[in-house]
């Protein structure tokens, strides 16, 4: 007999607090040549953490997707629906500075992609991935080798952890508002969100703190 083997991942999700956000986007700052390489991972981890998108949503964005001057990306059918996810004026001034780097490194028609590789048509998952690895190497939230520390999809966990954590700080009722959250992360149910939804130390003193008022 085959033995039953788990269907379910044991992997404890890697909670990026804004600190390790603003060290990321500093050292991306000074990535290996080509120089184009800066603003190009700025602004995807910018993206990635400001919209809680999967990285193959955003590396599938085309330029006729993003629309920087009322801050809304078109993400196309992916998992059995598209969506439109609104987005704030600062990360809007951030895509512009990329945009203009963009332009000057490659072609820019709307059905191109946003983001680009050394190619100048695509940036393969593969390729931004190792060069996220890299940089949370670099920052030293990750061993060199091994499984430990954070990946490339913990920027959408951070993505949700801090949006309830804000929520909790403005006392809003959670129950009405996690079905927008599903919605914004392109979820068919509000079961796939509560997979995010990881208790930090945080998270559970703001929610001990509401539990002992009430």
């Amino acid at each position: 007999l085959w033995p039953k083997l788990p269907t379910e991942s044991s992997f404890v999700p890697y909670i990026l607090s804004e600190k390790d956000i603003r060290k990321l986007l500093g050292l991306s700052a000074n990535p290996d040549r080509p120089a184009f390489r800066a603003p190009l991972y700025r602004a995807l981890i910018l993206l990635l953490y400001c919209t809680g998108l999967r990285c193959g949503e955003a590396l599938r964005l085309r330029l006729r997707d993003v629309d920087t001057s009322t801050g809304v990306l078109f993400v196309e059918m992916f998992k059995g629906r598209s969506r439109w996810v609104p987005f704030h004026h600062s990360l809007s001034r951030e895509l512009d500075r990329y945009l203009v780097a963009r332009r000057a490194f490659a072609p820019a028609e709307p059905d191109d992609r946003f983001f680009v590789g050394v190619d100048r048509r695509r940036l393969p998952v593969k390729t931004a991935g190792e060069t996220l690895r890299r940089l949370f190497q670099k920052a030293g939230l990750k061993p060199p080798r091994g499984r430990v520390g954070p990946r490339p999809y913990d920027l959408r966990h951070a993505f949700a952890v801090h949006r309830l954590t804000r929520w909790y700080h403005q006392g809003v009722d959670l129950h009405s508002r996690l079905p927008w959250l599903s919605a914004y992360m392109g979820h068919t149910d509000i079961l796939g969100t509560e997979t995010y939804l990881t208790a930090t130390p945080a998270l559970l003193g703001l929610a001990a703190r509401r539990f002992r008022r009430r």
